[in-house]
């Protein structure tokens, strides 16, 4: 299967339900109950984050050789996620990204318009004061294809969108809106078995480029789980939890734990790719996603 087409679909939307708001202490149950760690629990994060909040997901992925424009066949996903996140407040991650043809400066410049021109779109249908946005440009560093083909270039010419859920620095005065000179990157594993949750070789040498962005960094790490329709909900959520968390525990072993705030979230069957039920479709639903937010880590509190 295609990986541009599995990478486009992961990206399209993920939601999850809204909740009350936090303004400088979040760790849910959720992750005190999976990790048992009771240093988890005092992890403070300076945005205001809202626990179950909604994050969503799209990205841009035909841009044309050296171009910046948007193309038509983008506009859908980004309109899904703006009619999304109209009524609410949060941040908007643009990361931009280019093939390898060209000089590496000149590819970082591509890659920021690439972002720009995603702002620009969205910023035409949203009221743009309600969000935070930040615009990351990569250039040609960070392919998700390797080699330099017709397929491959056209793979790693990309932008992709983060959308979170915050209360902004209006609301309250205590949150301060994300560094803009922070680091966004996303990574997928779409290569799960039918009820497996065995993170496979493919998806690990994904992760381990992932990894090896976030050597000297700190930040929140979040991994969201999804399966396909096939097995009750109940279960699928179950499923979900696990590949989410085989995902943490193989990072875990590429990273120094203590240097990131981790957060697993479950999304079983809820928000597939594609509503089909083909075994291309259904492959395509077994997939996990990994978001990570560059920011300093407060102290913990001293033992008592």
């Amino acid at each position: 299967m295609k990986s541009a087409l599995a990478l486009t679909a992961i990206m399209s939307v993920l939601l999850v339900s809204v909740s009350g708001c936090s303004t400088d202490t979040y760790v849910s149950k959720e992750n005190i109950d999976k990790f048992g760690d009771p240093n988890v629990e005092k992890f403070l994060i300076r945005e205001c984050i809202v626990p179950e909040r909604d994050i969503r997901i799209a990205v841009a992925e035909h841009f044309d050789f050296d171009k910046s424009e948007l193309k038509q066949q983008d506009h859908a996903a980004i309109d899904q996620l703006i009619d999304s996140i109209k009524k609410l407040h949060g941040q908007i991650a643009i990361v931009g990204h280019t093939d390898y043809q060209g000089a590496s400066d000149y590819n970082q410049k591509l890659s920021l318009r690439r972002a720009q021109a995603v702002q620009a779109y969205m910023q035409s249908r949203l009221d743009a004061s309600r969000y935070d946005w930040e615009l990351k440009h990569y250039g040609e560093s960070k392919p998700i294809a390797e080699g330099t083909t017709l397929a491959a270039n056209a793979e790693n010419r990309r932008a992709y969108i983060v959308f979170e859920q915050t209360q902004t620095e209006e609301e309250n005065p205590f949150c301060a809106p994300p560094e803009p000179k922070r680091k966004v990157f996303v990574a997928m594993t779409p290569h799960f078995g039918f009820d497996k949750s065995q993170v496979t070789d493919l998806d690990k040498t994904s992760l381990d480029e992932f990894a090896d962005n976030l050597v000297g960094l700190n930040g929140r790490i979040l991994i969201a789980g999804h399966t396909d329709y096939q097995g009750s909900i109940s279960y699928n959520e179950n499923l979900a939890k696990q590949r989410a968390q085989s995902v943490l525990q193989y990072l875990q072993t590429k990273l120094d734990p203590a240097q990131f705030v981790w957060e697993v979230k479950s999304f079983g069957e809820l928000n597939p790719i594609t509503q089909e039920q083909t075994l291309d479709a259904n492959a395509l639903n077994r997939r996990a996603v990994v978001i990570f937010k560059e920011g300093e880590l407060p102290e913990l509190p001293s033992p008592q």
